[in-house]
């Protein structure tokens, strides 16, 4: 027995226990030994890709239909469509009463086109169906409104009150005027009927006040 007591061979039996798990190292072992499981790389997000925006859808002649009114029937320039011919002969003819007349001699342009709208509107307002508009001819024919009042009706805001026109027989002018066939507007026939009639009223309770504070006392 020695140091306290133990004897050497319960020194080698206890070492003998300890190493008994334990293994040569093998380098050739571990070079050739598989590798563990690899750890993975979180993929990245890949961005979404951007669609190309779709071309906006075009409606042919929708807008142009739309918005812009239909142009007047220019009879004298052989125009047709969108006039029946019982009125494009009567038109011609003129055989359609006239119910308002416009005289625009002596008018510089910038004072005919401010009268004709003015004109056209009040037409319009009081329903009537056919108008007689005189220009001149000018000289040799070639009168400055002679040319200008047709683009004018055929120009809008005039355009969109204007259902055609011609040149007015010799009668009503020749080559010098024109007549002018308007739409029919019956939204504008109520508020004439409706002024006309308040104008009426008004002019009646006048003359019964004027009577009545010319009576004796």
């Amino acid at each position: 027995m020695t140091g306290r007591g133990k004897h050497p061979d319960d020194d080698d039996a206890l070492w003998q226990k300890v190493t008994s798990d334990v293994r040569a190292y093998d380098r050739a072992a571990e070079l050739t030994s598989p590798a563990g499981p690899a750890v993975a790389k979180p993929e990245k997000k890949k961005k979404p890709k951007k669609q190309p925006l779709a071309a906006p859808t075009r409606f042919v002649g929708l807008a142009h239909a739309t918005h812009e009114p239909p142009k007047p029937v220019d009879v004298a320039a052989g125009e047709h469509a969108g006039l029946d011919r019982a009125s494009r002969r009567r038109l011609v003819q003129g055989d359609m009463d006239i119910a308002a007349r416009l005289d625009l001699h002596g008018m510089t342009a910038a004072q005919a086109e401010s009268r004709l709208r003015r004109f056209i509107d009040s037409a319009v307002l009081a329903q009537h169906r056919c108008v007689l508009i005189i220009t001149g001819k000018g000289r040799d024919g070639q009168g400055v409104l002679r040319k200008l009042v047709p683009e004018w009706l055929k120009t809008p805001p005039l355009s969109a009150r204007i259902l055609a026109m011609a040149r007015a027989t010799r009668a009503d002018g020749g080559d010098g005027a024109m007549y002018v066939m308007l739409r029919r507007n019956r939204a504008a026939g109520q508020t004439f009927a409706g002024k006309h009639a308040e104008a009426k009223h008004s002019s009646a309770n006048n003359f019964r006040d004027k009577h009545a504070t010319d009576r004796p006392k």
